[in-house]
């Protein structure tokens, strides 16, 4: 889905790492933005850009701009484009070099209205600075009355000057939201029957980007301008366009009647898995984005007769398969990053993505994920704000829970006299970590065994040889669980007396890439977490005529939200290990605290995981 109005003005693709001296790749000299809307929504935007290179790495940062726009919807003239030398050196990009192409959108579309103005700048340098000016005209509103945009300042990323000013006809109401910037509505607007703001903002230090960062929307300085008034606005804009495409046409009606009789589907519940399975499998995800088909969905008949659709075709096609059978259902506008909050001001420009709401069952589906079993959402669709377009109520997504998102492992290992390890282990994953688990094994298919293998086992320096049990990810009607057998070269030395760590095999080895987590040492941003548990039970069993003589002890960690606890018996020959891990977080953004008590458990952590067990 290509649910975005982006303001063009400014540079905003970063890419940082938080070394100790932390120096952004570019500056934004200047940033200069008006928009002149007219009263049926339609409206003219003059830009104007000017950025200077200040690091090696700006210079491919810098060296290409592209201005990307919906050419059924606006035209895009780039006007003036220029680099300038250090020395003042002014070296003109030749209007006829600046190039139109096609652009592919992220999520792979490849039919699309979406092109790109190319400036590529001749001659840069450390100190040079690129400019262009250029003018947009939107002609058609993305939803027709409607004005809206959205952008985000990057704390990642200095400005020296930005400015965006608004004139709007008084024959249309937009509403204003601004954050960490100066000024306002003006007195005296440009134009007569016209309303006018002008804001600026300046931003004089930078910061490097933070693992786990929530996206900018949660917490970044803004401009925002929308016609909407509020969310059930939004809804209904997208659902007035959307409902008549989830038309039950004869071949819809007769395939869920089919579908729901041959796995003698009874209950709401069962018909619901049924058809929302056939849709997961059956219709390949693609985005074809022409017009206003960003916003608007292709009509259910013929997203079955293709057999493909993007996020949007999927609800329709799987609302008009539930209401053959009687069942109710609501597109549920939502974001796919990692912002959680709402924005005050109302608008279309925070969804990226629709999922699925059955109001009767009180759930959310999401068929582009083809490996969600329903009652399941994955990582991306969490905790996420939602608008239920049918209503245009607003509702939340189901947060991640210790109850529902968890691990089990179960791993049996025996030392050998060589000191290698014959071991096999069974995994079972639940909620999130079901979803990710299958997309992994799907994409395992079909592959060298031994490479998948060798690939595990180099996680935490194993070598050896194993081979994972084979599993159909799509087959829903039985719980999950991946099983595997292996062996590890020699882990320790043998004979004599000796000691070793617990080796991980192929098991996930949750506990144990926790170990490898190096938070920021200062976090500025706010963070995103999640409540999860994941529980070990291992078994090491030695020869018999080897005699153990120490074991670890057993550790536990409790502090704020984080609980872990591990034990360790020995039992005849046999060294039996249990460890859990709960994260009971009550909220899915965090900060600095989190990090701090994160920090503190991996240090007991690792202190566990080293740990040996001696024997002679």
């Amino acid at each position: 889905m290509m649910f975005q109005k982006w303001m063009v003005a400014s540079v905003m693709c970063v890419c940082t790492v938080a070394f100790a001296q932390y120096k952004p790749s570019y500056t934004v000299v200047k940033s200069s933005s008006k928009f002149e809307v007219n009263a049926d929504a339609s409206y003219t935007q003059y830009l104007e850009e000017q950025a200077r290179v200040d690091t090696p790495q700006g210079v491919r940062m810098l060296g290409e701009r592209k201005i990307t726009y919906n050419s059924t919807l606006e035209t895009v003239e780039v006007l003036e484009a220029y680099t300038l030398q250090p020395d003042g050196t002014r070296i003109a990009v030749p209007l006829d070099k600046i190039r139109t192409q096609d652009e592919t959108a992220d999520d792979g579309a490849i039919y699309s209205d979406s092109k790109s103005k190319v400036i590529i700048y001749p001659k840069l340098e450390v100190g040079s600075q690129v400019y262009y000016r250029a003018k947009s005209v939107q002609h058609t509103p993305e939803f027709p009355g409607h004005f809206f945009l959205w952008e985000h300042y990057s704390p990642h990323v200095r400005y020296e000057n930005v400015t965006v000013e608004l004139v709007h006809d008084v024959g249309i109401e937009v509403g204003v939201s601004t954050k960490g910037m100066q000024g306002g509505q003006l007195n005296t607007p440009p134009k007569p029957q016209t309303v006018a703001y002008k804001f600026t903002f300046s931003q004089d230090t930078a910061y490097p980007n933070e693992a786990s960062r929530a996206d900018l929307p949660d917490f970044a300085p803004h401009f925002a301008a929308s016609t909407f008034k509020t969310y059930a606005d939004v809804g209904q804009a997208y659902q007035v366009r959307a409902k008549e495409k989830a038309a039950v046409t004869p071949a819809i009606q007769a395939l869920a009647q089919e579908l729901v009789q041959k796995a003698n589907a009874q209950t709401t519940l069962d018909k619901v898995k049924v058809l929302h399975h056939w849709v997961a499998q059956n219709i390949r995800y693609l985005g074809i984005y022409v017009g206003a088909g960003g916003y608007v969905p292709h009509d259910a008949q013929s997203i079955l007769d293709n057999r493909y659709g993007d996020c949007k075709d999927h609800v329709v096609i799987l609302e008009a398969l539930l209401a053959a059978v009687g069942i109710d259902s609501s597109p549920a506008l939502i974001n796919s990053g990692t912002a959680f909050l709402l924005p005050k001001l109302a608008t279309p420009g925070i969804f990226d993505h629709v999922i699925t709401y059955v109001p009767s069952l009180q759930m959310f589906l999401d068929s582009t994920s083809r490996f969600a079993p329903v009652g399941t959402l994955p990582l991306g669709d969490m905790d996420k704000p939602v608008v239920l377009t049918a209503t245009g109520a607003l509702s939340r997504t189901p947060m991640t829970h210790t109850r529902n998102d968890r691990t089990e492992s179960r791993i049996q290992m025996k030392l050998t006299r060589d000191g290698s390890i014959e071991g096999q282990s069974q995994a079972k994953m639940f909620g999130v970590f079901e979803v990710a688990s299958r997309n992994a094994q799907f994409n395992y298919q079909n592959k060298e065994q031994s490479d998948v293998v060798n690939r595990l086992l180099s996680r935490f320096q194993e070598t050896g040889w194993g081979e994972i049990a084979k599993t159909e990810p799509t087959n829903f009607d039985v719980p999950w669980q991946v099983n595997s057998t292996f062996e590890l070269d020699p882990v320790v030395n043998v004979p004599g007396p000796s000691a070793m760590a617990i080796p991980v095999g192929l098991a996930p080895g949750r506990l144990k890439g926790f170990a490898d987590v190096v938070l920021p040492k200062e976090r500025r941003f706010p963070t995103y977490c999640n409540a999860t548990q994941h529980e070990e039970w291992i078994e090491l069993a030695f020869p018999k005529d080897m005699k153990v003589t120490r074991v670890p002890k057993g550790v536990t960690f409790a502090k704020g939200t984080l609980r872990y606890q591990s034990t360790y018996a020995l039992s005849g020959q046999v060294l039996k290990i249990k460890r859990v891990y709960a994260s009971n977080r009550t909220e899915t953004l965090c900060g600095a605290e989190a990090d701090k008590v994160f920090t503190d458990f991996t240090q007991v952590l690792r202190r566990d995981l080293r740990q040996q067990v001696f024997f002679q």
